[in-house]
């Protein structure tokens, strides 16, 4: 499998193309400075989790969307079906995010935690 932030550069790539965004329009959209996409994009900048979340929220994708092999929860397993009746909608989705959200940043921690390998750019971290 490729490097995980080799995939996470070419989904933003993809998502911010098929939005017809230049990157600099991307980053004046999700409030970061205007290099900052092009550096995620080269891997230059790792981004992080609460990035990657406001990417999601932007492009109206799940945050899993960025890592391979994850996929998208698609039932609340039954202690959360309990906790959660009730809620509207919204606040439902909410905590669903929230969820991924723990998943997405798990995934970038035990990235950070792999050796790398000799020649490795270090890149942001």
């Amino acid at each position: 499998m490729a490097d995980i932030y080799t995939h996470i550069s070419k989904v933003i790539r993809d998502l911010r193309e098929k939005k017809g965004l230049s990157q600099e329009a991307l980053a004046a959209a999700i409030s970061e400075p205007s290099n900052t996409v092009s550096r995620w994009e080269t891997e230059t900048y790792r981004p992080s989790a609460e990035q990657l979340e406001k990417l999601a929220r932007f492009f109206k994708v799940s945050i899993t969307a960025f890592f391979p092999g994850m996929e998208k929860l698609s039932d609340v397993p039954a202690a959360l079906a309990s906790a959660t009746r009730g809620l509207k909608k919204d606040d439902l989705e909410e905590v669903i995010r929230y969820a991924e959200f723990r998943k997405a940043r798990s995934a970038l921690k035990q990235a950070k935690a792999k050796p790398k390998a000799k020649g490795e750019r270090d890149g942001n971290k």
